[in-house]
């Protein structure tokens, strides 16, 4: 049976107006969503990240799946097929890039589809110009977290 595609819909936290739209395969993990997010976003991938199940940014212990380099006991890993989260259009998902500068994004399922032979995950749409990940001081070339 081939893979079915769920497209989200990601809005930037404290930025009306800018989001995007990607859609991940369902036998892809949560990882894979991380990466697009990255990609949409403009962000480098160097920091730590999670995803609440709840919809809520620093939700419930239980809800949340992190990424895999910092698994603590009881902790769940972004290693997690999509299709195994019983994601329904109109789910939210709460993300956090970057623990220190805190991107938060909020996901919402829009749609679960059969996936066509494109490559995943990919950008479906964007919207908005995101703000750069580090704002650079132009006395010393250092980043300035925003």
């Amino acid at each position: 049976m081939a893979p079915d595609a769920i497209t989200f819909r990601a809005s930037l936290d404290g930025f009306p107006g800018v989001d995007r739209d990607v859609a991940v395969r369902n036998d892809q993990t949560l990882i894979h969503l991380h990466r697009v997010l990255q990609q949409a976003f403009g962000w480098d991938d160097d920091h730590l990240y999670s995803f609440w199940l709840d919809g809520e940014f620093w939700g419930s212990a239980e809800s949340e799946y992190t990424c895999p380099i910092e698994i603590e006991p009881g902790q769940k890993s972004a290693r997690v097929k999509l299709a195994s989260l019983g994601l329904l259009p109109g789910a939210t998902i709460a993300y956090i890039f970057d623990f220190g500068d805190c991107w938060q994004v909020l996901l919402t399922v829009l749609e679960t589809a059969p996936a066509d032979d494109e490559p995943y995950p990919r950008i479906v749409a964007s919207r908005g110009d995101a703000p750069p990940q580090y704002e650079y001081d132009e006395d010393d070339g250092e980043p300035e977290p925003l």
